[in-house]
């Protein structure tokens, strides 16, 4: 059926399957109320896997990396060097840390450089250490307040024992940076007193003839040629591997940490992996009993099939009466799950959120456009869910035959 015909048909279904529901609104908010609270539990259970899943990474990031490569003359104090590599003018040979990152038991790379610069005054050289945001496994983890945007081109974030304030201009032999954020006390000197800043401001201070405090130009590309390098270790593997990897390469030394810290983060990262999986079929099985029920509730119409079937209505339009009314439902309880979520949501982080802050345990709370796509997942599961259920309950009794349904008998 093609054309105004269609159209025409289309919505004569539509007015019929809107009759039916005013015609018995209970059975609309019923659906939608069922719809309604699996919707807010999904919504809520995406956002708190996310926040807590977050908070727990971010948690176990400060712990340090699972091992430092240094040039080999260099000598380093653990706790600092697995949160920042050791301040020197040393750097690492051409090739040694690819061939290292290629190790199999490698699972993430995050190369520092350290330099010197003298201050204002001239005097009490500051060190910085250049980074890359993207591929950072210790900095980021520890910032402790900041400004509402993202770490940019220009941006430096200072140590914990730095005076600089958030937000403060600096300048910099004639360059003037602004301090993005604030790292948190670590307890580790070196990470403390120093600027962190990106490749992009390395760039900057480099084209502008910033020199370091021994009088050499800011190196264009630092991070090519680095101090050192911090590792991530693949799930499940211990330093053993690198360790006899860096044999092959004498110029450059391996520090590694505790194996029973390596194996904490390991493990706890497995098992939030896990509990993902968990999450998942939690959210699909309240989906399917909506449609359980929704299916029960259409063997009850089974003498409104049968008339419509009795009337000439072939089986596709009474399917899609049927989806369409699920549809209406499905919206409405959407909406409204979201609504509940939302407001279950917000007095959390007023109550109980509050009380982890005040004790200084942060919760990364997803940013609003993550959770408007959690919305839409959650909602998508459970209508479509529901939806597929209803049509296919009704595809199944429309398929009997019309005088079965209006006498009401059983399948």
């Amino acid at each position: 059926m093609t054309g105004r015909g269609g159209a025409s048909y289309l919505s004569v279904l539509a007015v019929m399957a809107v009759i039916d529901v005013t015609r018995r609104p209970w059975r609309l908010g019923f659906l939608a109320a069922g719809i309604a609270l699996t919707g807010a539990a999904a919504f809520g259970a995406l956002v708190f896997h996310a926040a807590l899943g977050r908070s727990l990474d971010r948690s176990l990031a400060r712990l340090g990396a699972d091992a430092a490569i240094l040039p080999a003359g260099v000598t380093a104090h653990l706790t600092p060097v697995l949160l920042t590599v050791e301040p020197s003018a040393s750097i690492l040979p051409p090739g040694a840390l690819e061939r290292l990152a290629a190790t199999p038991v490698v699972h993430a790379v995050a190369p520092q450089r350290t330099l010197s610069l003298a201050d204002a005054a001239g005097h009490l050289p500051i060190d910085v250490v250049v980074f890359d945001p993207v591929a950072d496994l210790t900095v980021l983890p520890w910032v402790a307040e900041r400004l509402e945007r993202p770490f940019a081109a220009g941006d430096v974030l200072v140590g914990g024992r730095r005076p600089e304030a958030v937000g403060e201009r600096i300048v910099v032999q004639g360059v003037e940076l602004v301090v993005q954020g604030r790292l948190g006390l670590t307890g580790a000197g070196p990470f403390e007193r120093s600027w962190f800043i990106g490749p992009e401001t390395a760039r900057q201070l480099a084209a502008a003839k910033v020199v370091t405090a021994d009088g050499r130009p800011f190196p264009p590309d630092p991070l090519g040629e680095p101090s050192g390098a911090l590792v991530r270790l693949v799930a499940g593997r211990g330093p053993e591997q690198l360790r006899f990897a860096a044999t092959s390469v004498p110029e450059v030394r391996l520090v590694a940490g505790g194996g029973s810290q390596i194996e904490v983060r390991q493990a706890v990262k497995a098992l939030a992996d896990t509990s993902l999986g968990i999450l998942l079929l939690s959210l699909v099985a309240p989906a399917v009993l909506v449609g359980v029920a929704y299916a029960g509730m259409l063997a009850e119409r089974r003498r409104e099939l049968g008339t419509l079937l009795a009337l000439g209505v072939p089986r596709g339009g009474v399917v899609a009466t049927v989806a369409l009314e699920a549809t209406l439902a499905s919206l409405a309880g959407v909406l409204a799950g979201i609504v509940l979520a939302v407001a279950v949501i917000a007095g959390f982080l007023r109550t109980i959120g509050f009380t982890l802050e005040q004790r200084s345990i942060e919760l990364a709370v997803p940013s609003p456009g993550e959770l408007a796509v959690y919305a839409l997942a959650s909602g998508a599961t459970v209508a479509t869910t529901a939806i597929a259920a209803a049509a296919l309950a009704a595809w199944w009794a429309a398929g009997r035959q019309p005088w079965s349904l209006l006498r009401g008998d059983s399948p």
